[in-house]
């Protein structure tokens, strides 16, 4: 190849490079790319969001904390803002892979209720911002199932009545805190033999489930599940298309969790990130936000719109009592890898 050629080649290479970052940059000003869980956000809501800023939101989905850390552990950056749960807040932060909050641009920060500006997972809220608190429990088709709600165990899961058609999450975290809550062990235990215990139970009935599923509540309604290890959100969702389907937390108690706005490091341009967060925070859209899917409110002044009964709703905002027998996730640090591999190993 000759000098000509050779140097024309090496001109458009750098044209077309430029073009692309210029495509990409421009891109960037106008959009806002969200990794979050399912039926989080109404279309109704992101178009309003654009409509008042310009901004285009593209919302793509992830079915479990550690799928949300596989992808930006492979260096996914795409993402310009995330929703994982608490614990997983904390285990990015840990490992320098969130991007601190520009609290001068958050002016609606002051909207949140005093309770969640001091959990474990971020004190002082630097990382993050709570979007919805909720529990994780069992959900029972009560037409198909009949049981004394007071009495409701975790051993329903491991002994259910209808096996066949009893769901686990596909969840690491959730489905071990329930065998450990089950054997009257922490949720957050590092000790290895108890862990492999648990592995073991978990092993003894996956064949006789019907399947790990995150996303339970098309099963439940369509009656292909009867039992379901389910996320409080999915078990009011149910409720509300099938009044005989309930939620319930066992006796032993149950995970209580956050889900958390975070800006990953990789982000670059957080400034359409924070004007979707401020956007969040402003009162009335967070009362849209339950009013669309009634998930759980951290905004003390948008609940302080909401009638009597949903103020008091004990699956959103469960009762003190309630509360005592409730246990956040925490970042299991070096104790992670050997949940992990016990996770893959049962799973496979």
């Amino acid at each position: 190849m000759n000098k000509r050629i050779l140097g024309l080649v090496v001109a458009l290479v750098v044209i077309f490079g430029s073009l692309e970052l210029l495509r990409e940059k421009a891109r960037s000003g106008t959009h806002l790319r969200i990794f979050t869980w399912s039926n989080y956000f109404p279309d109704e809501f992101i178009e309003s969001f654009t409509k008042k800023t310009g901004i285009k939101v593209e919302v793509s989905y992830f079915s479990s904390n550690e799928e949300l850390f596989a992808k930006l552990k492979a260096g996914a950056n795409g993402y310009d803002l995330i929703v994982p749960s608490d614990y997983m807040v904390g285990q990015l932060i840990r490992l320098g892979m969130a991007l601190p909050l520009d609290q001068a641009a958050l002016t609606n920060m002051s909207h949140l209720d005093d309770y969640y500006r001091t959990l474990p997972y971020d004190p002082g809220l630097k990382y993050s911002i709570p979007f919805t608190r909720g529990s994780t429990g069992i959900a029972i088709n009560t037409d198909k199932v009949k049981l004394d709600g007071d009495l409701i165990s975790w051993s329903l899961l491991f002994n259910s009545p209808d096996p066949k058609r009893t769901s686990l999450l596909d969840d690491m975290r959730e489905v071990f805190a329930g065998v450990l809550l089950f054997s009257g062990k922490p949720i957050n235990t590092h000790d290895e033999p108890s862990l492999l215990i648990a592995k073991q139970k978990i092993t003894e009935i996956k064949d006789r489930i019907a399947l790990f599923s995150s996303e339970p509540l098309p099963l439940l309604l369509q009656g292909d599940v009867t039992v379901a290890h389910a996320y409080s959100t999915h078990g009011v969702l149910a409720h509300r298309e099938n009044p005989a389907i309930n939620f319930y937390i066992p006796k032993e108690g149950a995970t209580i969790w956050t889900d958390n706005f975070l800006i990953p490091k990789t982000n670059e341009a957080p400034g359409n990130a924070h004007t979707f967060l401020n956007y969040v925070l402003d009162p009335s859209n967070a009362l849209v936000l339950y009013q669309s899917n009634h998930l759980a409110t951290p905004n003390r002044d948008a609940l302080a719109q909401m009638s009597e009964p949903e103020r008091t709703d004990p699956i959103f905002y469960p009762p003190a009592a309630t509360l005592k027998r409730m246990f956040y996730l925490e970042d299991l640090g070096e104790a992670m890898p050997t949940v992990s591999r016990l996770w893959t190993d049962l799973k496979s």
